[in-house]
């Protein structure tokens, strides 16, 4: 495999378990019952998963949240009895576990701070895919989706990036809380969360059969009958779509970003 020299992100998304237990909230002067939902892939093992990964890799597990260190087995007990984690750090990647429960989907992800440290990204998904529950992942070029998916022009200024050319619209929030944002919504490389996955794009793609429930079961024989984009099952009931042994990372490759988008989601 070459060798890369820019950063990559591994995105993962699995459904969320149905609903089994309620619990109460005090809002205001009323008491609220919500039904909490949890990922169909339990943090701990995530992260367990995870873990097992970097040692494999040889890289440091000796982690940062917020500004604490921690070690690994510190580390483990705590997400034993919080039963969760967001946002950890080590001196080569940043990683993220989440719940989109409006969206009904949860994630994992892992990025590069160091390009190439992660080596083969199809080495950390098979043991995935592998678990009920995954729908889609996805590999990215960490650069170019920051920007095509960045809103908010402070965000260029800070950078001394020029979005004067770019197109703008309302955040949609009433006075005084409305500004302009970028327009996202033409970007190739966007991504947009859906109910039950996260409608995106990338050079190479695992997709699962819990996907094509959710876009429509026609998108999985359109992309079958083309020609363009090599598929191979890796894990059974696993498509991987592959487009380029390369990441997209530029508008010079929208037409094709564009065409596999409406192909899978259009």
């Amino acid at each position: 495999m070459t060798k890369r020299d820019r950063t990559e992100e591994l995105t993962l998304v699995f459904m969320l378990k149905d609903p089994t237990d309620s619990a109460e909230m005090i809002l205001g002067e009323d008491k609220v019952k919500f039904q909490p939902r949890t990922g169909s892939v339990a943090p701990l093992d995530a992260l367990n998963l995870l873990i097992c990964r970097m040692q494999a890799l040889g890289i440091q597990t000796t982690f940062t949240e917020g500004r604490r260190t921690i070690s690994t087995t510190s580390l483990r007990k705590q997400v034993e009895t919080k039963g969760t984690w967001g946002h950890l750090e080590t001196a080569d990647l940043s990683l993220r576990y989440g719940v989109a429960g409006s969206y009904d989907h949860c994630f994992v992800s892992i990025r590069e701070k160091v390009a190439n440290v992660a080596g083969d990204w199809k080495a950390w998904m098979i043991p995935f895919v592998e678990l009920d529950g995954f729908v889609e992942g996805w590999v990215a070029d960490v650069e170019y989706n920051h920007w095509q998916n960045a809103k908010d022009p402070i965000e260029y200024e800070v950078t001394g990036r020029d979005f004067s050319h770019l197109p703008m619209k309302s955040n949609g929030l009433p006075p005084p809380l409305e500004q302009m944002e970028i327009d996202t919504s033409r970007n190739p490389g966007r991504w947009v969360l859906r109910s039950g996955y996260v409608e995106a794009v990338g050079a190479v793609m695992w997709l699962s059969e819990l996907f094509w429930d959710r876009v429509g079961r026609d998108h999985k024989n359109r992309l079958n009958s083309t020609e363009w984009p090599q598929t191979s099952e890796p894990a059974k009931g696993i498509m991987e779509v592959r487009i380029s042994e390369r990441c997209f990372i530029s508008e010079e490759t929208a037409d094709i970003q564009n065409r596999l988008r409406a192909c899978l989601y259009s």
